[in-house]
């Protein structure tokens, strides 16, 4: 019950930010993404539902990489850096439980961009089949395994700024060079050997899948819990939480 409790403090700790700091995160949770749907549509002037589903997908995608590797990636950053981690570490609290109490944060920060991206794109007429099961399954994987890109990140950062240049570079980065927003076979076949196990383009197949009323994503879902224990593992162990 301890390590529970913990971890909502930290959540509630940062939940408390938010409200202060809404904007960066609308920005990255919905706006950007908003945007991005709007100018996929408007440049390929498409008009078939498949394809309108595969910008919604991407678009998703774009939601969760730049909520969990650029905003979390920066409030990583931000408490390494101005002195907040310390704090937490003076407590008699384990790292295990501040991660996860970020990331807590970061998946509820994700289901609400998202509960409004869907609801938005429905108003413009786009219209799914949605899987409910397998969309929340990937969304959660997806950002478990994007949020350990973060904690690697901000724990091997140099300094503030080098980080926050690495987790704005990385957060939109992981989504246009993957095949997301187009198919992989518009890709030269060298980038594209690299760009279909990027785990972007692993959530991007699922969710379309899901908005189409799909099920058969159980590869993707493999693929993307690899890659969560892998970062998030190695984000452990890299954090530095008590740093000299």
């Amino acid at each position: 019950m301890k390590r529970v409790n913990d971890i909502i403090c930290v959540f509630r700790i940062h939940l408390a930010r938010l409200r202060a700091e809404a904007g960066p995160f609308l920005l990255a949770a919905f706006i950007f993404p908003s945007a991005m749907y709007l100018f996929t549509s408007a440049i390929s002037g498409a008009a078939e539902q498949q394809t309108r589903l595969r910008f919604l997908a991407g678009s998703i995608v774009f939601s969760l990489s730049l909520t969990a590797i650029s905003w979390l990636g920066y409030l990583l950053l931000e408490n390494r850096f101005t002195g907040r981690l310390k704090l937490f570490a003076t407590l008699p609290l384990a790292p295990s439980s501040y991660v996860f109490g970020i990331l807590t944060f970061g998946v509820i920060q994700a289901s609400l961009g998202i509960s409004m991206l869907l609801l938005v794109t429905r108003l413009m007429g786009v219209r799914t089949q949605l899987s409910l099961a397998p969309l929340a399954a990937t969304i959660l994987l997806t950002m478990l395994c994007l949020c350990g890109l973060a904690v690697i990140i901000a724990s091997c950062a140099r300094s503030f700024s080098e980080g926050s240049l690495l987790t704005d570079s990385l957060g939109a980065g992981l989504v246009l060079v993957a095949p997301v927003y187009y198919s992989p076979a518009a890709m030269p076949r060298a980038l594209r050997v690299v760009a279909e196990w990027l785990p972007t383009a692993f959530a991007a197949r699922a969710v379309q899948t899901s908005l189409a009323g799909g099920h058969m994503i159980a590869s993707d879902l493999a693929a993307l819990g690899l890659m969560a224990v892998v970062t998030l593992s190695l984000g452990f162990r890299l954090m530095k939480w008590r740093e000299e």
